[in-house]
């Protein structure tokens, strides 16, 4: 899908404004700390509200997290490799901050942030779980399990959490719920390729 300035008109802040992003919102300044000024600032600002804003419509047409993400990034002009990894893991020196601060600064709703948190969390857990188990003797091997079980139940309770955090932040709106959350499907791959 090809993302245009009016798509993202309902964010708090449209990330695909022709100016830099300080200069059209200014308010976007009260989370900023001086020491993050740097030639990377406009476009980690530009993917943070692509991916983070409860309104943009990354959210409900991309569901997949790390999709989402590689699509806020091209389209925050992100162009260099280790930058782009770097905010797609969250080890950039700064964004996880600059992203706390902007949901609890403009997206006001701790439900909102817990969703944030726990699909991040999520989908690393599935990450650890789809790994080959491993280890050099039965005991580091029966460890791995171990872990590897702990993980499931987690995110078994996971799901639930998020199921729970959406009925709330939507209001009970079922519909509206359902759009937000629509899970990938082989169809929905399918139809992408």
């Amino acid at each position: 899908m090809n993302y245009k300035s009016k798509d993202f008109a309902a964010c708090q802040f449209n990330p695909l404004t022709d100016q830099k992003i300080l200069d059209a919102y200014p308010r976007l300044s009260e989370i900023i700390d001086p020491d993050w000024v740097d030639e990377y600032l406009d476009s980690v600002l530009r993917y943070i509200i692509m991916v983070y804003d409860p309104k943009s419509p990354l959210i409900n047409n991309e569901r997949d997290l790390n999709y989402r993400k590689g699509i806020a990034g091209e389209l925050a002009g992100i162009t260099d490799e280790s930058m782009a990894e770097s905010l797609y893991t969250s080890t950039h020196e700064y964004s996880s901050e600059l992203i706390i601060k902007y949901l609890m600064r403009f997206a006001k709703s701790k439900e909102w942030a817990a969703i944030c948190a726990y699909e991040s969390s999520f989908w690393e857990s599935i990450k650890e779980v789809i790994e080959p188990i491993s280890g050099k003797n039965s005991k580091e091997k029966l460890e791995s399990v171990q872990k590897k079980s702990a993980i499931k139940d987690e995110i078994e309770k996971d799901i639930k959490r998020l199921d729970a955090l959406y009925r709330t932040f939507f209001g009970e709106d079922d519909e509206l719920q359902n759009k937000a959350k629509r899970r990938l499907t082989p169809e929905l791959i399918a139809e992408r390729r």
